[in-house]
Order: C-alpha cells, then structure tokens, then sequence
C-alpha cells in the first residue's frame, strides 16, 4: 500500500464532501497537472478525494467513500487523500500523506493479504495488536476475508446484531498468546465475527463465555450497573459460531478466562 502521492500523472481522482475551490476548478488543475477524474467511483479510480461534510450517508463518511471500500475488498487500487492532503499537492507541489483508513476501516482490512503472507505472521507468537500493528492487521485481514468474504454486513456471533463489518472483528476465541502454532494457522476456527460495541470487550476479558451447545453464560463477579446492562442483552442467547470444530476454543476460554457464573 502507498503512502505518499507525488503527483497526478496518470491518477483518476474523484471528490467527495465539500471542497476548498470548487470542482470545475479542480479539475482544470487536475488535468494541467496529468491526471483525469471521474463524477463517480469506479474500479479504474485512483484517487478519492475527501472533503467535509455534516450529512454523510453513513455518519462518518458518504456512499462514494463506501462504494471505494467494496471496490478496494474486490481488487481495485483506491487510495483516500484528505482535502488538505491533496491541496498541499495541488497548490505547492509536495507530497500528499494517503488516509490509513477508508470508510472507518483500516485499508489492511480491506485487501485481502495471500495465504502465505497469513502465514509467515500466523508462525509468530503472542499476542498481536489487530489494528495498530502491521503484522496484526496483515493477519486481521485474512481472518476477516475468511469470515466475511466480501459482504457488506454480516451477524455478531454473541448479541446477533446485523451490522455493517466495520463494527466487526474477527476474535480469537482461544486468545492468540496461547495459541500454538497449528493453532494459529486454524483460520477457519479460531476466530469468529463478534461486534465492537460491546461483544468483542465482554468475551476477551472474561465476562462472557460460550459452554457446550453454544450456550452463552455471563460473569456473576461484578455488580456494576453498567456491565449489568451491556451484559442483559446476552441473556438467554446462544453463540452462532459454536461448532464440534470450534468447541475446543470456546471450552479453553471458559475454563481458563472467563470470571465465573
């Protein structure tokens, strides 16, 4: 992935939000400058531009954002420059720094990483920061590639919300640190789709477990009124991902993280 733009020879730029000049004159330097653009994203764009905005479709970034981030998980070389980025380019010919993030996801885990990449991080022992981390988002990616292939929404294992996967991970179910290696490289096992809001925090530090069947238990050990409420929602529930195949790894958690009924 690269992470400076030098110049716009042979670029296709497209703009999103809004903009410190307005497109048409954009434009004009865009192509004095050797490049071209496009009203909207394809699998051909190089380049999107992100300017600002109060209303965009998905919160924090708008559908031509998004349709990047699909373009990008099926193949195509997209990179985001924000605005300022991009006009230190434009107006004073030096480079722009190129976003690390598309559409609230990390641009790792969007691109699929090759099965022998996965595996020369998977080798590697302890834990790894999945987002912070290269290595830990080469093997992310992967892992998240084979949970959710390239759909744009899918279930938490735990609460069974229907989310969009930038608010999925992809969790070990035994923790990475005390995987083995055969482990490690379980990728169709190990890890299952838990959400960020709350499922993915819960389940590493113990206040919840998965038991034979699937069946979800919660921590008795704290009285606090907010883990209380995060956790009624989990009440009564069963983990999607509880196989014969993944039992092993929900069983090591329960016996050896989780806090206690």
């Amino acid at each position: 992935m690269r992470k400076w733009l030098t110049n716009l020879r042979g670029e296709r730029v497209v703009f999103t939000g809004e903009l410190w000049l307005r497109r048409a004159d954009i434009r004009k330097r865009v192509r004095r400058s050797h490049g071209d653009w496009d009203n909207d994203v394809f699998p051909t764009t190089t380049i999107l531009v992100r300017g600002e905005s109060g209303r965009w479709k998905y919160g924090d970034h708008g559908r031509k954002e998004n349709k990047a981030s699909r373009l990008i998980r099926q193949g195509a070389s997209i990179s985001l420059v924000h605005e300022s980025e991009f006009r230190k380019l434009l107006e004073h010919g030096r480079p722009a720094q190129i976003a690390d993030r598309i559409a609230g996801q990390p641009i790792e885990w969007l691109t699929a990483p090759t099965k022998r990449e996965f595996e020369r991080v998977a080798n590697m022992e302890g834990s790894l920061d999945r987002e912070y981390t290269a290595l830990g988002r080469v093997e992310q990616s992967y892992l998240r590639h084979s949970l959710f292939g390239e759909v744009e929404h899918a279930v938490c294992s735990l609460c069974g919300r229907h989310l969009p996967i930038g608010l999925l991970v992809a969790a070990h179910a035994k923790p990475r640190s005390e995987c083995s290696r055969h482990e490690r490289l379980d990728a169709r096992h190990v890890v299952f789709g838990v959400c960020l809001l709350g499922c993915d925090a819960l389940y590493e530090r113990g206040f919840v477990g998965v038991r034979e069947k699937g069946g979800i238990v919660l921590t008795g050990a704290h009285s606090a009124p907010a883990l209380k409420a995060a956790l009624r929602i989990l009440r009564g529930r069963h983990c999607q991902a509880w196989n014969l195949a993944t039992a092993k790894y929900f069983e090591w958690h329960l016996s050896r993280r989780f806090q206690g009924a």
